[in-house]
């Protein structure tokens, strides 16, 4: 398997641990991570700042697997035509695949205005991914937990991907419990979609009483309270997941998420070392 982290989890375990970020890339691949999960407005905009962050890749000896980008897309006459920064910088970067978040409802309870922007936002998804698929870049989506998305649930998700043919799934293990959704059934339905993995589990407290959680909780739409753990810690069914995946033939990369953890250093170890085990038993 080839196991990737976010870019933004190295920067906050270096900074936790006092090391530079391109050591702190180094030590995650000596523990067996060899890619890197990267922000779009992170790496910046021209090409020399570009090919510098490249270089910073490459002191650190970690290789992108995707990028992700937010865009504003709901709003009237907001199309992609003209940006294609996302799509430059996985040029330059060798990477792959991007991972687009199309945008927000600007209010939910508006039945009408949200039916609006939800065309307006599969229009540019479509117009978007022709522009990858043209350039050799795969475009992704995932169920991303905000109630505001509307790819947000499995409903959501298949509306985007019927719309647009070239789309693929980045799947996102522990955004769908956010929705009310089932993990397995989301893998299931998208199966011959997925191209990406990332892995979030997520600890219940309600399952586990008389223990303390850690880091920052999210609070899903059914009211469930839900904390950031390492992978294989928490009460997303990972290992069954994992079990699906290789059966599959799922030869893509797979990467740690845990925004929000107590502990970003000792997280991502414990992560990569619960996968290995796991690893070895597939």
């Amino acid at each position: 398997m080839k196991y990737s982290v976010f870019h933004h989890h190295i920067c906050e375990a270096a900074r936790e641990t006092g090391c530079t970020v391109p050591e702190m890339m180094r030590t995650a691949r000596s523990w067996g991570i060899t890619h890197i999960e990267l922000d779009r407005d992170a790496i910046g905009s021209d090409t020399a700042a570009i090919r510098a962050f490249a270089a910073l890749l490459a002191e650190g000896g970690l290789t992108p697997s995707s990028i992700y980008g937010f865009y504003s897309w709901q709003e009237e006459g907001s199309l992609p035509a003209a940006d294609d920064l996302l799509l430059r910088q996985a040029e330059l970067l060798n990477c792959p695949r991007v991972m687009i978040i199309p945008g927000f409802f600007t209010d939910p309870a508006d039945a009408d205005r949200c039916g609006t922007e939800k065309a307006r936002m599969i229009a540019a998804t479509r117009q978007f991914a022709a522009m990858a698929a043209r350039r050799g870049i795969t475009p992704t989506i995932e169920c991303f937990d905000d109630a505001r998305s509307p790819i947000s649930t499995i409903a959501g998700m298949s509306e985007f991907l019927a719309a647009v043919p070239e789309l693929r799934v980045t799947l996102e293990t522990g955004n769908f419990l956010f929705s009310g959704d089932d993990i397995l059934e989301a893998q299931y339905r998208f199966s011959d979609r997925i191209a990406h993995v990332h892995l979030k589990d997520r600890f219940l407290p309600r399952l586990a009483q008389g223990v303390t959680p850690a880091g920052t909780p999210t609070t899903a739409v059914t009211g469930e309270v839900m904390y950031p753990c390492a992978v294989g810690y928490g009460h997303i069914p990972m290992a069954t997941v994992l079990r699906r995946l290789s059966g599959a033939g799922y030869e893509g990369v797979m990467t740690i998420e845990h925004f929000g953890a107590a502990d970003y250093a000792g997280t991502i170890r414990a992560s990569i070392q619960w996968l290995k085990e796991k690893e070895a038993a597939l």
